[in-house]
């Protein structure tokens, strides 16, 4: 053992961030003999390639590195000793005070390390009351470690597979509540907008709406300083598009009147501006041949909205239009998430299930894979009680992150008709990761 060190209190590991060029990264502490310092970059324990100085000094010494190690890379030094005793005092033997000073300063530099370890060791406060059992349970692969019902000890919880079912089969019952809320919501306003359209019809008459007249036959926008005039749109060539002014640039019951001069049954699609709404949705049409319909804003919420309501017709809305416009009942899946949504592979299993509640017809599907599959195409099916809805069945192809149609052999589902979502084929070199799949349809 070397001459006589000090053992300052200074903690026996330090790290640095390495910027590419230092080559000589100091050690504050004291070291009995080179072996003692361990040298790691990141998380790899460096065995050659560096030179340690200053054993047996006590202010510590120095580790030069032949090469710099890389730019924002994490050097650290650690002094590491096996916790032992090799010397004996013989009885009615000399007691040199060196040798006394040389195993005080190992057994507290021993000390010193064991204090540094427990600083980073999962342990309670100093003042927790609680008498728990600190005791692990054995390993078991991939599950979360959990304390047990009575907060007296530590079990094995859930594995992580367990874990993501039951954040997919959230998910899932959320979008499916939400998309029946919206189906709904939107029954409701078009019940309430057809039950108004008599009395929107009077109050656009008591303010002289109709005193001002334009004709369209093309795509227009109607302006701010158009309250109150109606438009005599003609659709003999085709759908006409009537884009509304942002809500903002409006005045609180501002309204105009749209009517069809034609017999045909194209549409009048009347888009939104902004974040505005229009009877819940974002756009709204009619086709009914001479058909007329009156739009108003409501400038109280946030964003603004606008209600459409048709009038003068035997279908105010047009009944052609309802099923196709006023009722989606779409249905979201997603696979290849695990704990906090974060993408990991995709596998071949069962991601989603649910009782269908109403009778909805499926018109076709969408999706999208954060991480594209490669080697193979990743290969997804919708089935009805057991059986593929599909004849082929969609697939996101191998490179593509966008999902490639399937052809639909099954279209109609009844209440209590069981829909399950799968993952029939992953990559063969990258499984894909991240997906997200939504069957289309509308209440039946």
């Amino acid at each position: 053992m070397p001459s006589h060190i000090k053992i300052g209190d200074v903690s026996p590991r330090l790290q640095y961030t390495a910027d590419g060029t230092q080559t000589v990264f100091t050690y504050p502490f004291p070291i009995f003999k080179t072996t003692d310092l361990e040298v790691y970059i990141n998380d790899a324990k460096q065995v050659f390639g560096f030179n340690v100085d200053g054993s047996g000094n006590s202010a510590g010494g120095s580790v030069t590195f032949t090469t710099p190690p890389l730019a924002s890379t994490i050097v650290t030094l650690a002094r590491r000793l096996a916790i032992q005793r090799t010397s004996d005092f013989q009885s009615s033997g000399v007691l040199s005070a060196k040798t006394l000073n040389d195993e005080m300063d190992y057994l507290s530099a021993s000390l010193q390390q064991v204090s540094d370890d427990q600083t980073r060791s999962a342990q309670m406060a100093i003042t927790e009351s609680s008498n728990a059992n600190m005791t692990l349970p054995t390993p078991e692969a991939n599950r979360v470690l959990t304390w047990n019902n009575a907060a007296l000890g530590f079990v094995n919880g859930p594995n992580s597979d367990e874990i993501s079912n039951a954040q997919t089969y959230a998910n899932n019952s959320l979008a499916s509540a939400n998309a029946s809320a919206l189906s709904e919501s939107n029954a409701s306003g078009s019940e309430a907008s057809a039950a108004s359209s008599a009395s929107a019809a009077q109050t656009a008459a008591a303010s002289n709406m109709y005193a001002s007249n334009e004709s369209k036959s093309a795509n227009f926008t109607i302006l701010p300083t158009d309250n109150g005039k109606q438009f005599l749109i003609d659709t003999s060539a085709g759908n006409i598009t009537v884009t509304l002014p942002d809500g903002g640039t409006t005045i609180d019951g501002f309204r105009v009147a749209l009517g069809k001069t034609s017999a045909d049954n194209f549409a009048v699609v009347v888009n939104r501006s902004g974040t505005d709404t229009i009877n819940g949705g974002t756009s709204w049409q009619f086709s009914v041949p001479h058909g007329q319909s009156v739009i108003a804003i409501d400038t109280t919420p946030a964003p603004d909205v606008w209600f459409a309501a048709g009038v003068g017709l035997v279908a105010p809305i047009g009944v052609a239009e309802i099923a196709d416009n006023a009722e989606p009942y779409d249905v979201a899946f997603v696979a290849g998430f695990g704990n906090l949504m974060r993408a990991e592979d995709v596998t071949v299993q069962t991601y989603g299930e649910l009782v269908v509640p109403r009778s909805i017809t499926v018109t076709g599907e969408a999706g999208y894979s954060d991480v594209a599959s490669t080697g193979l195409g990743l290969i997804v099916d919708v089935e009805k009680n057991g059986v593929s809805i599909y004849s082929t069945p969609p697939q996101f192809l191998a490179t593509s992150n966008t999902l490639t149609s399937g052809t639909l052999s099954s279209t109609s589902f009844i209440p209590g008709d069981r829909l399950t979502f799968k993952v029939n084929q992953v990559g063969s070199i990258t499984a894909g990761q991240g997906v997200r799949f939504t069957l289309k349809s509308i209440l039946a």
